[in-house]
């Protein structure tokens, strides 16, 4: 979900899948929700510490609400938001969730380095963003980097806890740089509430 973040090593050697992009990349992205697949919905509560490193320093926490449904539609709603934060009142965090990728980016390559794999994109339609790669396993997204035309960089490392058998977000860690500043941010998530399809009686 939400707000973001984690930083992996990679161990051995890297090496190229025998399919190519865009098949293999879609096989593991359809693998790495399939934990997932009875999810209905859930809701969670979030905790985020921000920290502006560029001047002037400054530091806020903020609390909110967030939702995910299916087919992969995730928010976050922020309570109390300071005057300076204006415009995170809500904040959609679809490009957090792989599934939707498809429709979003073309993929260049696809590797693996043990139960970890490596597919970098770019967008289907020319903008600001000059390449994205993202790491995933069988429990879902890992990692994202978003690398702009302008320099810039958004990073989001996600570490996963289980809740009722279901992988979700437990922390984040976002490192965002961008022409004329620098926000770091880490997240708690906890309070979580899953609807599965057994619980509406379809299994």
């Amino acid at each position: 979900m939400g707000p973001v973040l984690r930083i992996a090593t990679l161990i051995g050697a890297i090496f190229l899948l025998a399919e190519g992009p865009p098949d293999e990349a879609t096989r593991i992205i359809q693998m790495s929700g399939e934990r997932t697949a009875a999810v209905r919905s859930y809701t969670f509560a979030v905790h985020v510490d921000f920290a502006l490193r560029s001047f002037p320093p400054v530091a806020f926490h903020l609390d909110g609400r967030g939702k995910w449904d299916r087919p992969d539609l995730y928010s976050v709603s922020f309570r109390n938001v300071p005057w300076f934060a204006k415009g995170f009142e809500n904040v959609k965090m679809d490009p957090l969730e792989p599934q939707t990728w498809l429709n979003d980016y073309d993929f260049v390559s696809v590797t693996a380095d043990g139960t970890r794999h490596h597919i970098n994109m770019r967008d289907k339609i020319s903008g600001h963003v000059k390449d994205v790669s993202a790491e995933l396993d069988a429990d879902g997204l890992r990692r994202i980097e978003w690398n702009y035309d302008n320099g810039g960089r958004i990073v989001v490392e996600i570490d996963p806890i289980v809740v009722e058998g279901v992988p979700v977000p437990g922390a984040e860690r976002a490192d965002i740089r961008l022409p004329g500043y620098h926000i770091v941010a880490q997240a708690r998530f906890d309070e979580y509430k899953i609807v599965t399809d057994a619980a509406d009686g379809r299994l």
